[in-house]
């Protein structure tokens, strides 16, 4: 039954989501790279707060406050893209669907803690954290596109195949 309550959340975040922005509506570049940005962010977090410490000891929350501090200006700019996005194509308050993002991906990240098990979890992506803590900012924007491969956007790119 616990295992139902974070996938129902997870079901009605999506269902909001796609409710909002259910028009023919579709991020440009700079979107799908910056909902890219926040979904690396978010797993970083989801990571931290799994696992705490790295497989060499180090403290995850420090690594993932470094992270954060050292790429504010890139994670900032993605939120106000994305904000952007939400005043033209969404109905309400722009914050809110944000918010709604981060906690979609936040959830969806948190499924595969919940279904490897964290013991599992953190062994395959602890030191994932102090990795992107110490990344430059091009390997920064390098990992958000190779996540574009295997994690799709929620709201389908532009020139996407129906589109």
């Amino acid at each position: 039954m616990s295992r139902l309550i974070p996938c129902f959340i997870f079901l009605a975040s999506l269902a909001f989501a796609t409710q909002a922005m259910a028009s023919d509506a579709c991020y440009n570049e700079a979107e799908a790279h910056a909902e890219q940005l926040l979904r690396l962010h978010s797993e970083l977090m989801v990571i931290t707060v799994t696992c705490k410490q790295g497989s060499g000891g180090q403290s995850l929350p420090t690594a993932y406050g470094g992270f954060t501090h050292k790429n504010i200006n890139v994670l900032h700019d993605a939120e106000q893209t994305l904000m952007g996005y939400y005043r033209q194509h969404a109905k309400g308050d722009p914050t809110e669907h944000l918010d709604r993002l981060r906690t979609i991906l936040a959830n969806e990240f948190g499924e595969k803690s919940a279904n490897m098990g964290s013991g599992a979890f953190c062994e395959t992506y602890r030191d994932r954290v102090a990795k992107m803590e110490s990344a430059s900012p091009s390997d920064v924007e390098n990992e958000a596109e190779k996540m574009g491969l295997s994690h799709p956007t929620l709201v389908h790119p532009c020139g996407a195949k129906g589109r």
